[in-house]
């Protein structure tokens, strides 16, 4: 093979854990990121086998995974709501945290992913592609067709209103300088 070009499969699944992210930041803790990550591998790979070769496959990747997020998002908003009992299986296992740790560390995931899904969307997505994705912001905007000073701007309007949102309620040691 005369192409080093690395797999789609490698690609996705090397960055498994950033996009398994954003579906979360999209969707909250009780997403099912397994068969969303499902989905979006299929409409990459579908795009792939149609001969779709992005400058910047990761970046592509990324938009791929946050559109099924959303059109998840929207399709749940549109279903009733019925109450369900399920584990909390996204709060990593610590060796032995005592619960009161364990207790603080589930609220302060549960606050960032709650101020996370209230930015708007394309604050949101700059966001997560900037920080679960590691891309810089050449390609954020050449992946979302915006002039690089968008996606900066984008970038800095959700970290003040994320620090604004989840500074006031960090306990106040942490806001002393």
């Amino acid at each position: 093979m005369a192409d080093a070009e690395p797999s789609l499969s490698d690609l996705f699944q090397s960055h498994r854990q950033g996009l398994a992210g954003a579906v979360r930041s999209v969707l909250g803790g009780s997403a099912d990121v397994t068969e969303l990550l499902q989905d979006a591998f299929l409409r990459c790979w579908r795009g792939w086998q149609q001969g779709t070769r992005p400058r910047d496959p990761v970046a592509w990747m990324f938009v791929v995974t946050w559109n099924v997020a959303k059109d998840a998002r929207r399709a749940h908003q549109r279903r009733p709501r019925h109450e369900t009992l399920h584990e909390d299986s996204n709060v990593a296992p610590t060796a032995h945290p005592s619960p009161t740790h364990a207790l603080e560390q589930r609220e302060a995931l549960a606050r960032a992913q709650a101020a996370i899904h209230r930015l708007a969307d394309a604050e949101q997505q700059v966001f997560l592609l900037r920080t679960a994705g590691e891309l810089s912001f050449d390609a954020i905007a050449a992946q979302l067709a915006i002039p690089v000073g968008t996606a900066k701007t984008r970038m800095r309007s959700a970290l003040q209103k994320l620090r604004q949102t989840l500074g006031a309620q960090q306990p106040t040691a942490r806001n002393q300088r």
